[in-house]
């Protein structure tokens, strides 16, 4: 039933003559073709957005006309579109209670008191919801930033952006360059105490030039900030200014810019700091400019340039799509489609204004609770790893808000509100419906479960053929994927050393029989002794140094398919003793050697289903293979460098071992079997995957909290 034009308590207010506080500025915006009216309060700080229908009633309210009288205007000029009494009535309520509109009657004292006592209450309640980010307000910057005025225009023109595109361009193809240096052990150069104190001191001065950045900004186009303070983000002091007033902006490109200033600084910083930790020399300006580098990146990936918190890309965004309000909105619009489609209310209307914007507010409210829930987890849990008992206060109160006070505000709106009571039948059915489905999907049905990992083609030791003698190669006599005989030749290496030691032992092995002979021909006999002990040693020397000649000529040991170990070009090099120059395989030899994390170990132990690997240069084929054993002993010395990180594996390693490369956590090893591989590919990496029993998501996802919580807080 269409609501009614008229109303039965207009008599009440219709005599009223309201009119708007001195405070106030009107600024008209467009939004995706359509007019909307901003209502900048300079006094609070806030924004607040309305129709043109409304603007025709507030843009009226000069404190001279009555209420009556500005509704029979705005008829006139809206006609058909005119505003009901009832919905003038709740514009009115709506300004007053924003501290809009002031009237010819006298304020009720004791509602003001009221009014203030629930603005200082809800102060307090955001610092409880938002117990990781603590604003608290320092001083007025307005007068520092008028005298400074010339600045904004200096810093925001085309000269500028053209030269700051120049810097970030350079300072990307730099860090492409450098990677492998700005990265190597970057976890223990991070975490080191001297370098925590480093990013310590610079913190706070870039996100100061970050803030200077916005409020300059907000100058640029006539803007003013009157707010600047500091923030504890997770118990760092941040400074932040209030650019509020860029909301009166009406381009939206500009609009857009003071959101990304900020942005736009740090990348600049990160320019200047790039530049300097390429030519410094090692010590503390390196140092300093390295970490300045990897705050701006870091805080700029995963807070700034983030549209999906609110922070300077969320504004960004909202300003870009022309949705003002974007995540409260997409709350609200959630919210819409479950009163509309699961509990049938007809009358609920969407807070979008066309198919298009209702599609990005769904798709942001879910993204955006997604990524909240991530980061504020991950927060969490690094603040209880260091500070426990801090941490799990912090735990419930990001619980609390993120699940708790949205159920129980839904539990409150379906037991008490009027518009859903005379659902009640429907909404037990969609809940008990809705509580039976997710319980079915997490606990009862069973999904596909499988761990994947990696390893590489290997030999059993025996399999493998080293070196037995010091000498530089001079022939390889067989072809990698040739088969061999016992005993036929596989390479030759010289020693000119070798044979120089040789040639000695021989030369001193005759002298030593001159003398033994010429002492028993002359009867002396306590000399005779001595002589025959140095002979034997001299035997001794003699049969080492033939030894390792006869081993400069390696031959196969049995009968099998060689394959060749060194890099390419390898004759004419010192070849060291022990050095891996092929393998010698036996057709059960063919191996895959995987490592497993200790978090996957159990599952393939205790409930191995099936078993496939797939080669890295052919990895759309997938080949049937069979568990042959577990290495005995667990282990952090990986099978091959190439499942490391750096390698392109899943295993990082441990930044304090510089002696020899091992994993930062404990391995496991398995031999996996796979019939007719391709000898070519020894030690190149294998993609495995373990199949186990399906099980339901539920349990998967308890049992992995289960394991976070054991490995980050130590339990």
């Amino acid at each position: 039933m269409a609501e009614s034009l008229f109303s039965a308590s207009w008599h009440r207010v219709a005599q009223l003559k309201p009119r708007l506080r001195s405070h106030i500025e009107i600024n008209r915006h467009v939004y995706r073709g359509d007019v909307w009216y901003v209502v900048q309060d300079d006094a609070s700080g806030r924004y607040h957005r309305f129709t043109p229908q409304a603007y025709c009633l507030i843009g009226l309210m000069n404190g001279r006309r009555t209420l009556d009288d500005l509704w029979h205007s705005a008829g006139e000029q809206l006609g058909d579109d005119m505003p009901s009494q009832d919905e003038v009535i709740r514009l009115l309520s709506q300004l007053y209670r924003v501290d809009v509109i002031q009237t010819d009657v006298t304020p009720d004292i004791g509602e003001l008191s009221q009014r203030r006592q629930r603005d200082q209450q809800n102060r307090l309640l955001a610092i409880f919801k938002s117990p990781l980010a603590i604003k608290i307000p320092l001083l007025d910057p307005e007068p520092f930033l008028n005298r400074t005025a010339g600045l904004s225009r200096w810093l925001f023109n085309p000269v500028t952006a053209l030269l700051w595109l120049f810097c970030i361009g350079w300072a990307l193809s730099q860090a492409a360059y450098h990677w492998p240096q700005l990265t190597e052990n970057l976890a223990d150069r991070v975490l080191a105490a001297e370098n925590l104190f480093l990013i310590w001191l610079a913190y706070p001065v870039v996100k100061l030039v970050h803030e200077f950045g916005h409020a300059y900004a907000v100058k640029r186009w006539g803007g003013e900030v009157h707010e600047m303070g500091v923030m504890f983000l997770i118990f760092m002091p941040i400074p932040y200014v209030d650019a509020s007033s860029s909301a009166s902006f009406r381009s939206k490109y500009q609009r857009m810019l003071v959101a990304a200033a900020g942005i736009m600084v740090e990348a600049s910083i990160a320019a200047l700091a790039m530049w300097v930790w390429v030519h410094a020399e090692p010590g503390v300006v390196r140092s300093l400019a390295f970490n300045t580098l990897l705050i701006a990146g870091v805080s700029t990936v995963l807070f700034n340039g983030n549209p999906l918190l609110r922070f300077d890309a969320y504004y960004v965004l909202a300003d870009w799509l022309e949705i003002p309000n974007l995540g409260a909105r997409s709350t609200r619009q959630v919210a819409y489609l479950c009163k509309r489609y699961l509990l049938g209310l007809s009358d609920e209307t969407s807070p979008a204004y066309s198919r298009r914007e209702a599609w990005w507010l769904f798709c942001y409210a879910l993204a955006s609770f997604v990524y909240r829930v991530f980061i504020t987890l991950t927060i969490v849990l690094f603040v209880a790893s260091e500070l426990f008992f801090i941490g799990i206060l912090l735990a419930m109160l990001s619980l609390y808000n993120m699940f708790g006070k949205p159920l129980l505000a839904i539990l409150k709106y379906l037991t008490m509100d009027r518009s859903v009571l005379h659902k009640r039948g429907r909404i037990l059915a969609v809940t008990l419906g809705l509580g039976g489905l997710l319980f079915a999907l997490l606990f009862v049905m069973p999904v596909p479960k499988m761990t994947l990992a990696q390893g590489i083609f290997w030999a059993p030791e025996e399999a493998q053929v080293q070196a037995r003698s010091n000498g530089f190669l001079q022939q390889i006599e067989v072809a990698s994927g040739q088969s061999v005989d016992a005993g036929q030749v596989l390479f030759v290496s010289d020693n000119p050393q070798l044979e120089a030691d040789l040639a000695q032992a021989v030369g001193r092995l005759k002298e030593l029989m001159v003398l033994y002979q010429t002492a028993i021909a002359d009867e002396r006999r306590n000399e005779t002794g001595m002589i025959l002990e140095e002979i034997t040693q001299a035997r001794a020397t003699l049969a080492r140094y033939a030894d390792e000649q006869r081993d400069l000529t390696l031959r196969s040991r049995a009968q099998g398919a060689f394959q060749l170990a060194l890099p390419v070009d390898p004759l004419g090099r010192l070849i060291p003793r022990g050095t891996l120059m092929g393998y010698l395989l036996q057709p059960g030899d063919y191996r895959v050697r995987v490592a497993v994390g200790q978090d996957d170990v159990e599952s393939i132990r205790n409930d191995l289903q099936g078993l496939n690997v797939r080669l890295s240069e052919q990895v759309e084929q997938e080949l049937p293979a069979r568990m042959l054993a577990e290495v005995p002993s667990a282990q952090k010395i990986l099978p091959s460098p190439a499942l490391s990180v750096t390698g392109g594996g899943q295993f990082a390693l441990d930044p304090g071992n510089q002696e020899q490369p091992e994993a930062f956590d404990t391995v496991f090893l398995f031999d996996v079997g796979v019939d007719n591989l391709p000898i070519q590919k020894m030690g190149e990496r294998v993609y495995v995957r373990f199949e186990h029993t399906p099980e339901a998501i539920g349990f998967r996802i308890y049992r992995n909290l289960r394991r976070v919580l054991l490995r980050e807080l130590e339990f």
